[in-house]
C-alpha cells in the first residue's frame, strides 16, 4: 500500500461517524456590512499600511503547506532531521484537517478579504480561492500539527504554537483571511485535535 491509500484508510477509519454541524462548531462568520465585519477589515487594513517586505517575505515563504515551511527552516523549531523523521505524520493530518477545512470552507463560502475588499486590501502574497475565506486552512492544519508535534516533543509545546500563530498572522499580512478567519481556524483545530489525540 502506498502512503496516499494508508492515509486515506486511516482518515476514513477515524472520521467515519463524524458529521458536523459547522455552524455550531465554528459559529458563523461576520454578516455582510456588520460591525464585526468592519473590525475584521479595519485591523487587516492596519497590518497592510505597517508591514514590512520582510513580513510579505514570510508570508510568501509559507503559502505552500509544508512541514519545512511550517515548522522547518532557518526559524522554525525543528531540524532539517526531525522534518524529514516527520513528514509521514504532517501530511496524515495535512489531509485529515485538510479535508475538513475544505468541507468548512465551502459550506461557509466567505469572500477573501482582497474579493470582498478589492478596492482597500492589497495582497503581498499570491491570491487563493476567492470565496474560501472562513476558517483559516494554514491556521487550522498548523494548529494540528502543533498539536501532533506537541505530543512526540512535549519540551517545545511552546515553540511549536508559537510557530503556528506566526503562520496564522502572516495569512492576514498577506491579505488572504480576516481576524475572524484566523480565529475560526485555531477553533476547528481545536475541535480536531480532542478526536485525533
Amino acid at each position: 500500500m502506498n502512503l496516499i491509500k494508508i492515509t486515506a484508510v486511516f482518515f476514513l477509519l477515524t472520521t467515519a461517524s463524524f458529521a458536523e454541524d459547522w455552524v455550531k462548531i465554528l459559529g458563523n462568520p461576520p454578516a455582510i456590512g456588520s460591525v464585526e465585519e468592519m473590525m475584521d477589515l479595519q485591523y487587516l487594513l492596519e497590518l497592510q499600511e505597517n508591514r514590512t517586505e520582510g513580513e510579505c517575505e514570510e508570508a510568501r515563504a509559507e503559502e505552500s503547506v509544508t512541514l519545512k515551511s511550517l515548522f522547518g527552516g532557518k526559524h522554525g523549531p525543528l531540524s532539517d532531521a526531525e522534518v524529514i523523521e516527520n513528514t509521514f505524520m504532517f501530511y496524515k493530518y495535512l489531509v485529515m484537517a485538510g479535508l475538513k477545512t475544505k468541507q468548512a470552507k465551502k459550506f461557509f463560502k466567505r469572500q477573501r478579504p482582497f474579493a470582498r475588499f478589492p478596492n482597500q486590501i492589497v495582497t503581498c502574497i499570491k491570491e487563493s480561492s476567492p470565496n474560501q475565506s472562513y476558517p483559516s486552512g494554514h491556521t487550522s492544519i498548523a494548529r494540528v500539527m502543533a498539536y501532533a508535534l506537541s505530543k512526540k516533543y512535549p519540551e517545545r509545546r511552546f515553540q511549536f504554537f508559537q510557530k503556528a500563530d506566526d503562520s496564522a498572522k502572516y495569512r492576514m499580512i498577506g491579505g488572504v483571511h480576516f481576524p475572524t478567519d484566523i480565529a475560526a481556524g485555531k477553533k476547528l483545530a481545536d475541535y480536531l485535535a480532542k478526536i485525533y489525540f
